[in-house]
């Protein structure tokens, strides 16, 4: 068994996923290309600004042609959603090949515990953008859903991500737009499991022939971060940027309001000022949330 540890980067290491609908977006992409590739993926993981795969079995031209066709088809839909121009993630990826089932296993812990490291949460289940809770159930931070006891609107909203599902379409901002407009608070939760499980693309068969069953599986991830030497690593505490992005909320900066760059040098200034001078959070955390010069 080989399996291939690939790191995609932000642009200067700025930020990527503020919004539920950036996580959507890019998840339902990766799903519709791992399906139309044939891929086999052990272990995801998106962070703020920085994503992390574990693909099995794939050659490098593959790995490359795989990556490159995540990033075009996230960033066109990215920039017309948030009116912006030019890269969002570096150029060039980072890859590291696994040859042994104890250090795939190792690799794949460390991955799925990168919302650990990044003092997310406790555990790396607990974070439903790696998609690890969804090997177990549909519904894992919502209530269970019955389609037939939802409201009308909410069916339709329903139909309308079974219908992109079924004919392999990812969902885009707008379609995410409409479908959120439709539905009530109480539902939002539902909604984005309902989505997250028809668009799961971790191999659960993959990963039972490592673990043997799913309780395994979390009692060794659990058990062991893992360890990286190959990658540029960004282990770091990220909760700051969840501090960062309640800061702005409140402000008003909602919606594609969350492109900094469209905004003048004068105005992203004043927020660098206010969240250095109300919080401990370090500079170079402050300009990559604000996609401001000195993030590096």
């Amino acid at each position: 068994m080989e399996a291939k540890h690939a790191f995609m980067k932000g642009l200067s290491g700025y930020g990527i996923f503020y919004r539920t609908e950036d996580f959507l977006v890019f998840i339902t992409i990766v799903s519709v290309l791992v399906r139309k590739m044939n891929l086999t993926i052990l272990s995801f993981c998106p962070m703020f600004n920085h994503i992390h795969f574990l693909i099995k079995d794939i050659s490098k031209q593959r790995l490359r042609s795989f990556i490159q066709r995540v990033a075009i088809t996230f960033v066109k839909q990215y920039n017309m959603y948030y009116s912006r121009e030019g890269s969002l993630f570096k150029k060039a990826f980072g890859y590291s090949i696994k040859r042994s089932v104890k250090i795939i296993m190792g690799s794949c812990a460390y991955v799925f515990n990168n919302t650990v490291a990044g003092k997310l949460f406790k555990t790396a289940k607990e974070y439903k953008w790696n998609l690890l809770a969804y090997l177990e159930s549909d519904h894992p931070f919502s209530k269970p859903l019955v389609k037939k006891t939802c409201r009308h609107k909410m069916r339709i909203v329903l139909e309308k991500v079974d219908y992109f599902n079924k004919n392999n379409m990812y969902l885009t901002y707008n379609v995410l737009e409409s479908i959120f407009d439709k539905i009530k608070k109480e539902e939002h939760s539902q909604l984005v499991d309902y989505i997250l499980s028809k668009y799961s693309f971790l191999s659960k068969e993959a990963l039972l022939e490592l673990y043997a069953d799913y309780d395994h599986l979390i009692a060794a991830i659990n058990s062991n971060a893992g360890s990286e030497y190959e990658l540029e690593d960004e282990y770091g505490d990220h909760s700051c940027y969840r501090t960062m992005l309640g800061i702005v909320r409140k402000l008003g900066y909602k919606g594609n309001k969350l492109n900094f760059e469209a905004l003048p040098s004068e105005e992203v200034d004043d927020l660098y000022n206010l969240i250095l001078s109300n919080t401990a959070i370090p500079s170079y955390n402050i300009n990559r949330f604000l996609h401001r010069a000195g993030g590096t």
